[in-house]
């Protein structure tokens, strides 16, 4: 840590680093090898941030953190992107992604399938996953425009992009707002998806 202070212009002050770190003094005297898997990418993410960048390119960055480590990693994330940082990062965690990017690149085998926001993909996507009781069963195996059927326990789970018209189906078979559970597809099951057409 000492040394990568020495060699920076513009070094992070041992309090800054402190407050990123968060280790016990303890932890602080340990040597590497001994500390957890998300205590040791805290520490290369902090040996990043020393010299104070104006770009970052992460891969994986919070791979073996617990929940707290990684909820305090996106908040010092979050306060680089106030000062202007620009950040680059790969991650599997799709919900990570879907609530702290501001730009998404999807890769898949190499080549790049899509280049927008969160924003937009929701916004284009009008695909709808809709919970009904298992009683609606023959109405939903009857409906044209739903796929995806499941059945589980007492319920029954089907997708549609055509959710206003189902809605007027249901009320007419008797089924109250109260009997209806209607979710937005998320950005995990839309890149499924995209990757699954892109192998057709």
């Amino acid at each position: 840590m000492h040394f990568f202070k020495a060699i920076s212009k513009t070094p992070l002050t041992d309090k800054e680093i402190d407050y990123i770190l968060q280790f016990s003094k303890e932890q602080k005297n340990q040597l590497t090898e001994k500390l957890s898997g998300g205590q040791k990418r805290l520490l290369a993410f902090t040996l990043c941030l020393i010299s104070q960048p104006k770009i970052l390119f992460l891969d994986e960055p919070t791979v073996a953190m617990d929940t707290s480590t990684r909820q305090h990693f996106w908040q010092i994330i979050q306060s680089l992107k106030e000062k202007g940082v620009t950040i680059f990062y790969s991650s599997h965690y799709i919900e990570e992604v879907e609530h702290t990017a501001e730009r998404i690149l999807v890769l898949h085998h190499g080549k790049l399938l899509r280049d927008t926001t969160p924003f937009a993909m929701r916004e284009a996507e009008h695909e709808k996953q809709v919970t009904l009781p298992k009683t609606f069963l023959p109405f939903v195996n009857s409906l044209a425009n739903g796929y995806r059927i499941k059945v589980k326990n007492d319920s029954v789970t089907f997708m549609t992009k055509e959710i206003d018209s189902v809605w007027q189906k249901l009320q007419k078979h008797g089924c109250q707002i109260s009997d209806i559970e209607i979710q937005n597809k998320t950005l995990l099951n839309t890149l499924f998806d995209q990757t699954q057409e892109n192998e057709k």
